[in-house]
């Protein structure tokens, strides 16, 4: 065996590591962005679950929100997607699931209800696709709220004013007249370094008795799995 047999031999080892560790890189990353969405609806199975239930209770004075417990469940039609929102923005909150951002309003209420998503598979992947006037309906224990959307823009982290309770107007935020809704999330995809903010404001509100809203009708949780 010649030193060139013995180099082309090292070149080529050296060349299968790198594939095989391309293909493994490869591997992890689909998993990242695609295989965590099992584990996403399997959380939401059980959080839908538990709300549920806890809709079933008759309502008791107000507390403190237990941080990753259930808060409403929210629908986006246009996007064909729907979650239960629990209360927190921590990443142990929002690891399945969007968060309400706790101590701004709740659905339905004049001022701000703001959520954060991570940007991945079966939570806010694809909120950039939203435009004006697409719909966004949180349900609580008595009613549907729908919002429409009003504005979506890219910011830097440091923009918190985005989940004031009226990010249009300071002078508002201790009084505020409007409902708004604010989803938040990392802008580019597979980046922290924006947040895309999708504003909506309140359009209509349907007591549960009379049923979900039209543009909801099909996404019924008893008809998700259909």
């Amino acid at each position: 065996m010649t030193v060139g047999d013995i180099a082309r031999g090292i070149v080529r080892l050296i060349g299968e590591l790198l594939f095989t560790a391309g293909v493994l890189m490869l591997f992890f990353a689909a998993y990242e962005v695609y295989g965590k969405q099992f584990e996403t609806q399997k959380e939401q199975n059980e959080l839908a679950q538990g709300l549920e239930e806890q809709w079933k209770e008759p309502k008791g004075p107000d507390s403190e929100p237990l941080p990753g417990s259930a808060n409403a469940r929210m629908y986006i039609p246009d996007l064909d997607l729907q979650w239960v929102v629990v209360n927190g923005v921590s990443q142990e909150d929002i690891k399945y699931s969007p968060g309400h951002y706790t101590g701004n309003a709740e659905a339905g209420q004049p001022g701000n209800y703001a959520v954060a998503g991570h940007r991945t598979p079966g939570i806010f992947w694809d909120l950039d696709q939203l435009d004006d006037g697409d719909t966004i309906v949180l349900e609580d224990q008595d009613n549907f709220y729908t919002y429409e959307v009003i504005k979506e823009q890219v910011v830097t982290p440091d923009n918190v004013w985005v989940v004031d309770p009226d990010p249009f107007d300071k002078k508002n935020n201790d009084d505020p007249e409007r409902s708004l809704l604010t989803l938040t999330t990392c802008a580019p995809k597979l980046n922290n370094t924006h947040r895309l903010i999708v504003w909506g404001e309140l359009s209509d509100t349907r007591p549960k008795d009379q049923g979900m809203p039209e543009s909801i009708a099909d996404m019924a949780p008893e008809n998700a799995d259909a």
